[in-house]
């Protein structure tokens, strides 16, 4: 793990009760993979699942979070980002309380500060959701 709970949300716009990221696990060049795990506390759980609105911020939080992960390792301030658009959206699943949900953020392609990801979110070998997100970057 290379961010606790306590430590993701110092870096992450995003606040109590809108988080959707427990730690970052993994951040290099071009992914970064997060952990979340379902409780029925969650603002978006409902009928004994997360649903869907959760699962796409919990992407788009991943991706805040390594982004500013990787400004910190380089000496900067977290930045803060911005969906432009998201696509491709599909939703398999959604998970349950206690569900650990794992997510793999990758960069498919960059112009300047825009950059367009690939967000799956999976509970063990169970795709949940998947979709492309256009994020701007601020400076």
């Amino acid at each position: 793990m290379l961010l606790s709970k306590e430590k993701t949300a110092d870096i992450i716009p995003q606040k109590v009760p809108f988080v959707m990221i427990d730690s970052l696990t993994s951040v290099n060049e071009d992914s970064f993979i997060s952990s979340f795990i379902v409780n029925k506390e969650n603002i978006f759980f409902k009928n004994e699942k997360l649903q869907e609105p959760a699962l796409i911020e919990n992407i788009a939080q991943t991706v805040a979070a390594g982004f500013s992960y990787v400004g910190q390792q380089e000496g900067g301030e977290p930045k803060i980002g911005f969906i432009g658009a998201i696509s491709k959206l599909k939703i398999h699943q959604l998970p349950s309380i206690g569900d650990e949900i794992i997510t793999t953020v990758t960069q498919l392609h960059q112009f300047e500060n825009i950059y367009l990801i690939k967000g799956k979110n999976y509970v063990g070998n169970s795709l949940l959701v998947e979709c492309e997100m256009k994020i701007v970057v601020g400076v």
